[in-house]
C-alpha cells in the first residue's frame, strides 16, 4: 500500500489525491459527503457517510453503508479537479463522452488509502446476467417474436450493450439485463439508447429485461419511453434456483436519489 491516512486534514488529503487520482492506482476515501451528478440526467445525494473508490482503470464508484450496488458511478473519468476548502474537500470528476460530471464535497474525512492491486484471474459466472444474454441470443423469442440479435456486448462510448437486436419492424433494440434493476440501470439503458440514436437513424427501442420490477423503477422507465420485459430466470437457466438460494443475503437496491 502506497498511502494510508487516518483522519487526514483537507490539505493533506488534497495533496495525495492530486498526485494519485490521475494515475493507475486504486484510491479509497471514507467520509461524510454530498454528491451531485450532472449529465444526461441530474441526481443528488444529501449528506451521508460514504466510501468513494477510484479504480485503476479510472472508474469512479460511490457506495453507501448498505446494499451492494453503488449510489453513483462513472465508468471512466477523463479529468479530476481537487480543492482543499476551509470547511471541506471538493472533488469533481469529469467525463467528456458523454459530457457528464460527478461532484463530491467531503465535510469530514475518516481515512484515505492509495494502493495498486493485482488481479489476473478471470471471473466465470453462471446463473447470472451472462446466461440470460446467451439465452436471448439462442432464442430471441423470449423477448418478443421475430426479434433478431445483431450483436452481444456491443461497445459504445457509454459502455457495453448486453444485447443489440432488431425487431420485426426493422427498429434497433437495445437490451439491458439485470437480476435486480435499480435507478442506475435505467440511466445506463437511457445512455445506451442515446448512443445508438447518434449512430443509427430511425426508431431506437430500449428494453430492460429482469425477473422482477418495482413500481418505482417501472415509472422511471416509462418516463423515458423505455420498456420492460419480465423474464423468469428459472425458465431459461436450469441452475438459477440453486444459485439464487446461495444469494439470499442480497437485497434489492433502493437509491435515495432526488431527480430534477
Amino acid at each position: 500500500m502506497e498511502k494510508l491516512l487516518e483522519n487526514p486534514d483537507f490539505e493533506e488529503a488534497a495533496e495525495v489525491l492530486k498526485e494519485y487520482l490521475r494515475r493507475e492506482y486504486t484510491v479509497q476515501i471514507n467520509g461524510l459527503c454530498t454528491v451531485n451528478y450532472q449529465g444526461r440526467a441530474k441526481s443528488k445525494l444529501d449528506r451521508g457517510e460514504r466510501i468513494v473508490f477510484k479504480k485503476q482503470d479510472s472508474a469512479l464508484l460511490v457506495h453507501g453503508p448498505e446494499n451492494y450496488q453503488p449510489k453513483n458511478w462513472q465508468p471512466e473519468v477523463d479529468s479530476w479537479r481537487v480543492e482543499a476548502e476551509e470547511e471541506g474537500l471538493f472533488l469533481r470528476a469529469e467525463r467528456t463522452n458523454p459530457d457528464e460530471s460527478v461532484e463530491i464535497r467531503f465535510e469530514d474525512l475518516e481515512f484515505l488509502t492509495v494502493s495498486q492491486l493485482v488481479d489476473k484471474s478471470e471471473l466465470k459466472i453462471r446463473g447470472h446476467e451472462v446466461d440470460i444474454h446467451e439465452s436471448i441470443e439462442e432464442e430471441p423469442d423470449i423477448i418478443e417474436e421475430e426479434l433478431k440479435v445483431i450483436e452481444r456486448e456491443k461497445e459504445t462510448p457509454a459502455g457495453f450493450i448486453d444485447v443489440f437486436a432488431m425487431d420485426k419492424d426493422d427498429n434497433y433494440v437495445v437490451i439491458e439485463v439485470k437480476r435486480n434493476p435499480d435507478y442506475n440501470t435505467v440511466l445506463q439503458l437511457q445512455r445506451y439508447v442515446e448512443e445508438i440514436e447518434e449512430e443509427f437513424q430511425g426508431v431506437i427501442r430500449g428494453i430492460l429485461v429482469a425477473p422482477k420490477m418495482t413500481d418505482k423503477i417501472l415509472s422511471y422507465l416509462e418516463e423515458r419511453d423505455l420498456e420492460f420485459v419480465d423474464v423468469d430466470m428459472e425458465d431459461v437457466i436450469a441452475s438459477y434456483e440453486a444459485v439464487d438460494n446461495s444469494q439470499k443475503g442480497l437485497s434489492d437496491f433502493s437509491a435515495d436519489y432526488s431527480t430534477k
